[in-house]
């Protein structure tokens, strides 16, 4: 499965969120039907760094259509962090008629995400909001191994202790080009991406473990697939 580029958001320590009302558009009220958030331990290098982010996703409408949709907030009052989104830079994920807005890596300024409850807010062109509360209840994950992966020629070697595995390929600027599961231990890269097309389509593999009873993702370091 083919994924979209990630966005690329800033973290903006705030109190309060200002939001300009906009004349001439219509006061249909944005709606948030639903949130989705994982946290997401990545590994920094090779050498066992790593960084916690926040997968989060909204499940959002608007009366006068998606495309009437501006600004999607996630706060965390505890900490006083704002992470923006906008439609320059949020990921769409439409399934059946649900459209699905919000981002895979958002990042907090240090190695962990806050704990706790944030607040989801949603922005039309008029100023009309929606907002929406979730918690993030994740234990302490520094107990918990990233899975790593290595190459043996054409084949990858894949470590994890985690029952739900993903390989991701990366073009040479790091965007998501692909994902397929795999499994533990050593599989041929033909059989990931059939025809050798790894060899053209992708210059990085990593690998990602889901832990499903904690419900945490786990990002191994990306390493340079062979020519």
């Amino acid at each position: 499965m083919r994924s979209s580029r990630r966005p690329v958001l800033n973290i903006v320590a705030v109190s309060i969120l200002a939001i300009t009302v906009t004349t001439g558009c219509s006061v249909a009220t944005p709606v948030i039907a639903a949130t989705g958030a994982r946290l997401v331990v990545v590994a920094t290098g090779p050498d066992g760094g790593r960084d916690e982010r926040l997968s989060l996703f909204a499940s959002v409408a608007d009366g006068d259509g998606v495309d009437d949709l501006d600004y999607l907030y996630v706060v965390h009052d505890g900490d006083e962090l704002c992470w923006t989104m906008t439609r320059d830079d949020w990921q769409r994920d439409d399934a059946g008629a649900a459209v699905w807005l919000g981002a895979n890596s958002l990042d907090a300024p240090g190695p962990t995400m806050p704990r706790g409850q944030y607040r989801v807010v949603l922005v039309d062109l008029a100023g009309e909001r929606a907002e929406r509360v979730f918690s993030l209840s994740a234990p302490e994950t520094s107990a918990y191994d990233l899975p790593a992966v290595r190459l043996s020629g054409d084949r990858v070697i894949v470590d994890t202790a985690y029952p739900v595995n993903t390989a991701f390929f990366f073009d040479s600027g790091g965007n998501v080009v692909l994902t397929v599961p795999v499994a533990e231990g050593e599989t041929s890269l033909d059989s990931l991406w059939a025809d050798g097309q790894w060899r053209s389509g992708s210059d990085y593999i990593a690998v990602y473990g889901l832990e499903p009873k904690a419900e945490i993702g786990f990002f191994s370091w990306k390493i340079r697939l062979p020519d």
